[in-house]
């Protein structure tokens, strides 16, 4: 037996020993909590008492990040899923559904010429690879390993129109840059693997962030990534389009151009990313907001909008008006998915910049004006 097919023998068999959640993929009218990558190194009792708080939420969804430098972090032959199996299992035992985000690049699989431009070893991780195939093999990895587990949606990568988030770099090029075109690719690679080995599965593109002060090569407005991506992917691998539809620091229905809950669906034509895709062919498509919320902490003093620009942070009772307002109107939308808040606690968010303010509960545990906006709006 060949080293490769002895590895995906144990795939097979480790996913059978996996519990069949009794969990649905259905997403009509549901809300999920976004918890990034902080579950998996939590001891047993913190992380069931973190999803039992969510579980009392009201949430039916939680989005985490199957990692892929820390899934295959030496190698394409050797697998490290213990900490995704067990998050996954006791996501099952809560009766919560999965999303799983597919991200980012272990150092042997990042492209060359980009890896060489980025200083950081982290943010070199954000490196597309240097062959589809290879991210490809993992997605299908993941899928054989979870079919009929708590995990029923995928989504393939965050944020793709940051360059901080993907990093792309041509041949002589200085500097790395977003690719909505080797995005696209990429995506469809992956999607390939996870439909013919999860094909009752869900399938989202990357969540787009809601950058409309677009900064060549550091950033793409979302509603012209999405234009130049839709025409790349191949419809029938995608169930729908992960947005990231942050309204801070105005209400979700203020009708302003860097309002990205406004122009899912209203304003401008050129922004308004429901005209997209219609344009695209894509109207039987769902959009999943996968991160949604607003952060009360920042390094400005200032708590209300100016008419001079966009602040950093709201104030505790704004952002219970913005989580309250924006599960409501979500539901209003035709055609989409769930929407994630982004997070259930400050306690688990990295301490940089207005980052670690967007919890539903501060960093010592009790609770902020949201959670009980939250809950209210979830049930």
């Amino acid at each position: 037996m060949s080293k490769y097919l002895a590895i995906a023998c144990l795939v097979v068999s480790v996913a059978q020993l996996l519990p069949v959640s009794s969990v649905s993929a259905a997403t009509k009218n549901e809300i999920g909590i976004s918890m990034s990558a902080t579950l998996f190194r939590m001891n047993d009792k913190d992380l069931d008492k973190r999803l039992t708080d969510v579980e009392h939420l009201g949430a039916t969804w939680i989005r985490m990040d199957f990692s892929w430098p820390a899934i295959q972090p030496d190698n394409p032959e050797v697998y490290h899923w213990m900490m995704y199996d067990r998050a996954v299992r006791v996501a099952g035992v809560h009766h919560l559904k999965v999303l799983a985000v597919l991200d980012y690049a272990p150092k042997w699989a990042q492209e060359p010429r980009c890896a060489a431009l980025v200083i950081a070893k982290a943010a070199a991780t954000k490196c597309g690879p240097k062959s589809n195939d290879t991210f490809a093999h993992f997605t299908r990895a993941a899928a054989i390993r979870y079919k009929g587990s708590s995990i029923r949606a995928w989504e393939i990568w965050n944020e793709p129109n940051l360059s901080s988030y993907w990093k792309t770099a041509q041949p002589g090029s200085r500097a790395v840059h977003y690719d909505p075109v080797a995005y696209a690719s990429l995506a469809n690679a992956a999607a390939t693997q996870i439909r013919r080995n999860y094909p009752d599965s869900l399938i989202m593109t990357g969540g787009l962030a809601p950058m409309f002060e677009a900064r060549y090569p550091k950033a793409m407005r979302q509603s012209d990534y999405l234009k130049l991506m839709l025409p790349h992917l191949k419809p029938n691998l995608f169930d729908g389009v992960g947005i990231h539809p942050y309204s801070w620091p105005v209400l979700p229905t203020k009708a302003a151009t860097y309002n990205a809950f406004y122009t899912v669906d209203n304003g401008k034509q050129a922004y308004n990313l429901r005209n997209i895709m219609d344009k695209a062919g894509w109207s039987g498509k769902q959009l999943w907001g996968t991160e949604y919320g607003a952060t009360t902490k920042g390094a400005s003093g200032v708590t209300l909008p100016l008419l001079s620009g966009r602040v950093d942070h709201v104030s505790e009772s704004v952002q219970a008006q913005i989580i309250t307002q924006g599960i409501q109107d979500w539901r209003k939308k035709e055609n989409v998915g769930p929407l994630f808040i982004h997070s259930d606690s400050d306690q688990w968010l990295a301490k940089a910049r207005n980052e670690d303010g967007f919890g539903l509960r501060r960093s010592n545990g009790t609770k902020k004006p949201a959670y009980d906006a939250f809950q209210k709006a979830a049930q």
